[in-house]
């Protein structure tokens, strides 16, 4: 089977995404500063499938959480 970028960004990249959504959700309760960034490369990629997927819908949701992740990075205590 021959992996195709479309295979990759449609059937595999939500799984990815999903693993780094919940892994930012439990840094951020251990008050880790890394779960800000993992969630803000989380967001770059989510806008990168809605693009590929025409997903418009979704594109204010990734800005506003890449706005807020960088915020919460910002703010966080070394």
């Amino acid at each position: 089977m021959q992996l195709s970028i479309h295979f990759l960004i449609v059937k595999c990249l939500p799984w990815l995404l999903s693993l780094m959504s919940l892994s930012c959700a439990w840094l951020a309760g251990n008050g880790s500063k890394r779960a800000w960034q993992i969630g803000i490369a989380a967001q770059s990629l989510w806008a990168v499938y809605a693009v590929y997927t025409q997903a418009w819908g979704l594109l204010p949701t990734f800005a506003a959480l890449g706005f807020i992740y960088t915020r919460n990075l910002l703010k966080a205590k070394p």
